[in-house]
C-alpha cells in the first residue's frame, strides 16, 4: 500500500497526494519539526511547501528507489532552507524596515501631535499677523528671511512680531 500512494501519483495526483499525506503525514512533520523546534506556524509553512514540492515532482517520485526516504529528504532540505532564510530575514539592518514603529516612537509621534494641538489653540488668541508668522516660523519652519519674502515684511517687523507671538505662547503655555 506504500509505494502504491506514489504509483497513484502518476494517473491521479490528487488521490496520490492525499494517500501520501495519511500515510506519511505525521512523518513528515515529524522529520521538520526535528529541524524546526517551538515554532508551529514555520513548520506548518514548511509542510505545505513539501507537499508543493511532492506534487510538482511526482511523475520523478515513482521512478525513485525509495521515494519515502525522497520525501523525508526533502522535507529535510526545506525545514533547513526556511530556516536560512529565516535566520537572514532576522539579521536584516533595521533601516530596511523604516516603515515599522517601535512603541517609544509612536509614543512620542503622539505626545508631539498633542503639543502641536495646544499650541495651534493657543495660536488662535494672537492678532491674526502674529498667528500668521508664528505659525509659519515654527510649525512650517520658514526662517526670518523667507517670513520677510512671503509675507512682504521688513526683518524688524518680522522679529517684533515674533517676539510677541512668543512671548504671549508663552504666558498662555504657564497657565
Amino acid at each position: 500500500m506504500e509505494n502504491e500512494a506514489f504509483k497513484i501519483l502518476i494517473d491521479d495526483p490528487d488521490l496520490g497526494l492525499r494517500l501520501i499525506i495519511g500515510l506519511h503525514g505525521p512523518e513528515l512533520v515529524k522529520q521538520i519539526s526535528r529541524c524546526i523546534q517551538n515554532d508551529d506556524e514555520l513548520v506548518k509553512d514548511v509542510y505545505q511547501l513539501t507537499l508543493i514540492a511532492i506534487w510538482t515532482d511526482h511523475k520523478k517520485i515513482v521512478e525513485l528507489e525509495d521515494p519515502f526516504a525522497w520525501i523525508m529528504a526533502i522535507a529535510r532540505n526545506t525545514a533547513l532552507s526556511t530556516l536560512r532564510s529565516e535566520r537572514i530575514r532576522l539579521k536584516e539592518p533595521i533601516e530596511d524596515h523604516e516603515n515599522l514603529r517601535s512603541s517609544e516612537q509612536a509614543d512620542t509621534d503622539l505626545v508631539y501631535k498633542e503639543t502641536l494641538d495646544e499650541l495651534l489653540q493657543y495660536a488662535k488668541q494672537l492678532t491674526p499677523r502674529e498667528e500668521e508668522v508664528f505659525i509659519a516660523s515654527k510649525v512650517d519652519g520658514m526662517d526670518n528671511k523667507e517670513l520677510e519674502k512671503v509675507h512682504n515684511l521688513k526683518a524688524q517687523r518680522v522679529r517684533n512680531l515674533l517676539s510677541s507671538a512668543q512671548r504671549k505662547i508663552r504666558k498662555l503655555l504657564k497657565r
